[in-house]
């Protein structure tokens, strides 16, 4: 008996269930809802509005139909256990569409057929997804089917068998759909030994500390919890009791992996936007619900619920919706442009995989009434990972990751460099995309731009040199092999309370201009801006909530400003609203090495924000100090004596 038979596919109903699980309930049907408008009657996807992917129109019309059906069984799954008349009238309507659209998207002789999976193509990642759907709704979907409705939708899926899955977690979509095939006694004995031999390279690409390497992406990030940690449960769940050990192995990483992910949120519930697919938005929480589900969760249950809720609630108190009511692609509000090509309309709905927690029965842990105060707004803390390269840090309330090293891949250079190359990301700040896909943003982090065709440059291939609760350091070039531009940047971070000491030691072999930016910080209304650039030294920002501050130390020649005030000023480029401002510090160099020294804060109290004396600036040993934050000594052999 799997995991998920002995939880019961047949929940029993109870009269009054806690109220965070009808808040729960309540919080998938305000996404399902929208929906219903857009099944039309025969079709096998749904119209949700957004951009083509760039795969094909097949595999966006299959999007739009599994990763809805997974959202909707989840919620289904919940009304047998409580339920009331308008959620049952909504769920047979919706029940329907989805029948008939799977019979008519595995129907090769209807119009609205989804065609064939193929090697490494888009389908065998829905079909992956599918399965999950098919077994969570087994009791109203695939149970009801006859048996030559199931052969259709067999064979259908029986056309990913033998194909090439990307070497990340995609590989795990090929393991589903052969198991599934062997459960329904349609798959032949050599898939389990394929099965096996894909475990063993997924297998391969965990590096410890709970982390998994995402295959040839080369990426530590979110993916991370909504992929790896999301996929091995419902392994686990489904067809674990073919390989008892393995269950206790992936157990065991998902276990170590969420004592230490409960620090990646502040105090607000969001997460700091980091690495690809962030329009997954509260995807990030995947894991909790379904850990707590298996029982390889060590996390107090209610400390679980409380990320979940905050998280969800940060991001449905936002205007997320898209003129349909349908969640948009973007990460506060519709913002098209940041996604990754390989996004369209129904993308989004990888979210469901939040909804994990309508899986646990009412009596669980999970659901009791107390809350738990989120780590980030305990105390202020520091923790390195050495396996990703990351460091987490908390002040006030915030969350930030700084980035010693999570590698932009040369495959995923087309996704967004910015999405993993700036120095930090931090929760209420955001990041700014690059205006052009080959460009790299000018924010939180050093650029070069070449003279030639102002072509710019930011970090790419990163080796970390130190990951500690309060030091990073990494070394990494600016440039490109086909330009044979190349700056050599060895960069040194501290931190304490919202600032950053940073120093950028560089190699250059041809004359360039160098550009360290901020924060970048964004605003709905220009008018809430206020900018003080004043200064030579010092320059300071507000949105009226939140600011920024840059302050020169060494090395730099003046400042420049990138701002977005009005329409007139370029296409959008920050992910949390329309407009923003940011502060840059330039220097032009020739064919020279050089140090640079700034100092980088983003907060809420202005008084935080005040610029720093500098004391002492001896080789190894410098002194700053502050007129609120008092004394700060840093102290490494790389520190110039700039006295």
């Amino acid at each position: 008996m799997t995991v998920l038979e002995s939880f019961n596919l047949h929940p029993t109903a109870v009269d009054h269930p806690p109220k965070a699980y009808r808040d729960w309930q309540a919080r998938a049907r305000k996404l399902i809802d929208p929906l219903l408008d857009l099944m039309e009657e025969g079709r096998a996807d749904l119209p949700i509005e957004g951009q083509a992917s760039d795969h094909d129109a097949n595999a966006d019309r299959l999007e739009s139909y599994a990763r809805p059906l997974l959202l909707f069984a989840h919620w289904r799954y919940s009304l047998d256990v409580y339920s009331e008349s308008a959620d049952i009238s909504l769920s047979e309507k919706m029940e329907s569409w989805f029948i008939k659209g799977l019979l008519a998207g595995t129907d090769p002789e209807s119009k609205h057929f989804w065609g064939y999976a193929a090697n490494f193509h888009q389908h065998s990642v829905e079909m992956g997804l599918m399965v999950i759907g098919l077994e969570l709704s087994r009791n109203w979907l695939w149970d009801n089917l006859s048996t030559p409705e199931r052969d259709r939708v067999l064979a259908w899926l029986e056309s990913d068998v033998g194909n090439g899955h990307h070497w990340n977690n995609h590989m795990f979509f090929g393991i589903f759909v052969m198991e599934f095939l062997l459960k329904e006694n349609r798959g032949r004995s050599s898939y389990r030994s394929v099965i096996d031999r894909w475990f063993e390279e997924l297998e391969g690409m965990y590096h410890g500390e709970g982390w998994f390497m995402d295959g040839m992406n080369q990426a530590f990030d979110f993916y991370n919890a909504y992929a790896w940690h999301f996929y091995s449960i419902w392994w686990m769940l489904l067809y674990g009791e073919h390989d008892t050990e393995r269950c206790k192995r992936w157990g065991a990483y998902t276990t170590e992996f969420l004592n230490e992910y409960i620090h990646f949120f502040a105090a607000s519930g969001e997460h700091p936007a980091f690495g690809r697919s962030i329009t997954y938005r509260f995807n990030a929480t995947a894991p909790f619900g379904l850990a707590q589900l298996a029982g390889i969760s060590d996390l107090d249950p209610a400390l679980a619920r409380t990320i979940c809720d905050r998280n969800l609630d940060f991001f449905l108190d936002k205007p997320i919706f898209q003129s349909q009511g349908c969640l948009s692609l973007g990460w506060y509000d519709e913002f098209k442009e940041m996604v990754e090509t390989y996004s369209c309309g129904g993308s989004t709905y990888w979210a469901a995989k939040a909804f994990g927690p309508l899986l646990l029965k009412p009596e669980d842990p999970f659901w009791k009434e107390e809350t738990k105060r989120l780590p980030s707004e305990q105390s202020d803390f520091s923790r390195a990972y050495r396996i990703p390269c990351l460091i987490t840090r908390s002040t006030d309330g915030d969350v930030e990751i700084v980035n010693a090293g999570s590698q932009i891949a040369s495959v995923n250079t087309r996704f967004g460099p910015y999405k993993w190359g700036n120095l930090s990301y931090r929760s209420g700040f955001g990041f700014l995309i690059g205006v052009d896909k080959n460009h790299c943003p000018l924010d939180s982090g050093l650029t070069a731009e070449n003279k030639n065709d102002d072509f710019v440059y930011g970090r790419h291939y990163t080796a970390p040199i130190a990951i500690k609760d309060d030091h990073m350091a990494c070394l990494y070039s600016l440039g490109q092999k086909f330009e044979q531009f190349q700056v050599s940047v060895e960069t040194h971070m501290w931190w304490r309370a919202g600032w950053h000491l940073v120093v950028h030691q560089f190699i250059s072999k041809q004359a360039t201009m160098l550009r360290h930016g901020g924060y970048a910080l964004s605003c709905d209304k220009p008018e809430a801006l206020q900018v003080d650039r004043t200064s030579t030294s010092y320059a300071f920002a507000s949105n009226g909530e939140r600011n920024v501050a840059l302050q020169s130390i060494y090395g730099y020649e003046r400042f420049g400003s990138f701002d977005r005030l009005t329409e007139s000023d370029g296409s959008r480029q920050h992910i949390q609203a329309p407009y923003h401002s940011l502060t840059v510090l330039e220097r032009k160099v020739g064919r020279e090495t050089g140090f640079l020294v700034s100092l980088d804060w983003a907060g809420v109290d202005r008084e935080d924000g005040s610029a720093w004396s500098t004391q002492s600036l001896e080789a190894g040993s410098w002194r700053l100090d502050h007129p609120k934050l008092g004394s700060w000594e840093i102290q490494n052999e790389i520190l110039p004596d700039l006295s």
